[in-house]
């Protein structure tokens, strides 16, 4: 009798050490899926906000002479928005900060493109225009209409260079790289000349996050058990 009380004892013991590590097991996992959604999710949001003022050059083709004269309007434009110092701190200054260079801008670009020798012009202009969907630092923004400084080239017909002049993302902060001007476009980005899109630094760092937690929850799993 007193074997098969010992034996009922025993069981009730380690059932409740087995559901006890359960529960902690799936709270643990609970836990940690909520963080790493929220790291993904959370920053994403902020990075291009609503209103944003974006910059997008587009090539008159993608024949390597206007690629490459979309590359030295892209730098020409670079140095003189540079020029005007720190970008304003809220969206209206900005926005009328652009607005008011968008003719300097203009005589610019039509400038190197005389130049150039080329038989087309360019239109620079600050509305709000479409843009396929976008990968910036690794996060998707929906395709539509965006407020941005655009400066075509020619036909508008080629790869184009686009970034985010407010918040200041871009040019001396980040500058993205050529994409298709088609419904296609993804861009790839680089920050102090080093890409931020597809790092390579991410993938590991969030992998060992998630064994050292893991090993944590294990010992405190086995230590029930000791």
């Amino acid at each position: 009798m007193r074997n098969s009380h010992h034996s009922l004892s025993s069981f009730y013991y380690w059932a409740s050490k087995i559901i006890l590590a359960a529960f902690v097991f799936i709270i643990g996992i609970s836990t940690l899926i909520g963080r790493i959604a929220s790291a993904n999710t959370g920053d994403s949001d902020k990075l291009i906000p609503e209103d944003a003022i974006r910059i997008r050059i587009i090539a008159n083709s993608n024949n390597q002479s206007d690629q490459a004269l979309k590359n030295k309007v892209r730098d020409k434009v670079a140095v003189y928005i540079e020029s005007w110092g720190g970008m304003p701190s809220t969206y209206d200054e900005a926005h009328r900060l652009i607005r008011k260079r968008v003719p300097q801008i203009q005589k610019r670009v039509d400038a190197m493109l005389v130049e150039a020798g080329v038989s087309y012009g360019a239109e620079v202009e600050l509305a709000k225009v479409p843009f396929p969907e976008k990968v910036f630092d690794g996060n998707e923004y929906a395709a539509g209409d965006y407020e941005a400084l655009r400066i075509t080239l020619g036909e508008g017909g080629g790869n184009n260079w686009w970034c985010v002049l407010f918040p200041p993302l871009c040019l001396t902060a980040a500058t993205a790289k050529d994409d298709q001007a088609s419904s296609g476009e993804v861009s790839t980005l680089a920050s102090a000349g080093k890409a931020i899109n597809g790092s390579p630094e991410e993938e590991p760092k969030a992998k060992f996050f998630l064994w050292e937690v893991l090993q944590k929850l294990f010992a405190f799993i086995a230590a029930l058990f000791s």
